[in-house]
C-alpha cells in the first residue's frame, strides 16, 4: 500500500469519526451540518477511488440534508431523493455492484420512517450492502466502519429487543436456546 492509498482511506475514516459524533449535537440542524460535513469527505473518499456510485449518493445526501435542514416536508424529500437515485444509476452503472449504495440508501430512507427495532433491522440490510460495495471499490475505512456497526446493530436486536423472549437458555451444559 502506498501513502496515497492511505490517505484516501484516512478520508474514509475521518468522515465517519464526524458522522458519529453529528448524533451527539444538541439539535437537528447541528446533526445535519455535521452531516453535510462527513457526506463531502465522503465524497472525496470515493472520487478518489473511482467509487461513482458512492459518490453520487453522498453527492445526494449533502443535498437531501440540506433540505432537511431548511424544510419540514420530510416525505417529498424521501420521494425526490429516489427519483434523484435512479437518474444516478443511469449515469454511474457499470455492474451490478453499483446498484447497492442506491438500494442501500432508499431502503434506509424508507427505515428511518419506521419504529426503532425496524430501523435498526434495516441498518443491517443497508450497512451489509455498503459493506460489500465498500469492499469492491477497496473503501477498507468504509467496510470496517460497515461491519461494525452491523455487528453493533445485530448486538441490539439481540440483547435490547428480547428476541429470545419465551425462550430460555440453559443453566448447565451446551450453551443452546431450549425450545
Amino acid at each position: 500500500m502506498n501513502l496515497w492509498f492511505l490517505f484516501i482511506q484516512f478520508i474514509g475514516f475521518l468522515a465517519w469519526i464526524i458522522l458519529a459524533l453529528s448524533f451527539y449535537r444538541k439539535t437537528t440542524n447541528k446533526i445535519l451540518i455535521f452531516q453535510v460535513i462527513a457526506n463531502i469527505l465522503f465524497c472525496i473518499h470515493y472520487l478518489l477511488l473511482d467509487g461513482y456510485s458512492g459518490l453520487f449518493i453522498c453527492m445526494v445526501e449533502i443535498l437531501r440534508d440540506f433540505l432537511y435542514y431548511i424544510t419540514t416536508k420530510d416525505n417529498h424529500i424521501f420521494i425526490i431523493s429516489t427519483i434523484v437515485y435512479i437518474m444516478c444509476i443511469l449515469i454511474s452503472y457499470t455492474n451490478f455492484l453499483d446498484l447497492f449504495p442506491y438500494i442501500a440508501s432508499t431502503i434506509d430512507g424508507f427505515f428511518l420512517t419506521k419504529r426503532r427495532k425496524i430501523v435498526v433491522f434495516g441498518a443491517i440490510i443497508t450497512y451489509t450492502l455498503w459493506f460489500i460495495y465498500d469492499m469492491y471499490v477497496k473503501s477498507y475505512s468504509g467496510a470496517i466502519t460497515d461491519a461494525i456497526i452491523i455487528i453493533s446493530n445485530l448486538s441490539i436486536l439481540l440483547f435490547n429487543f428480547d428476541i429470545f423472549k419465551g425462550k430460555t437458555l440453559p443453566r448447565h451444559g451446551l450453551n443452546r436456546i431450549s425450545y
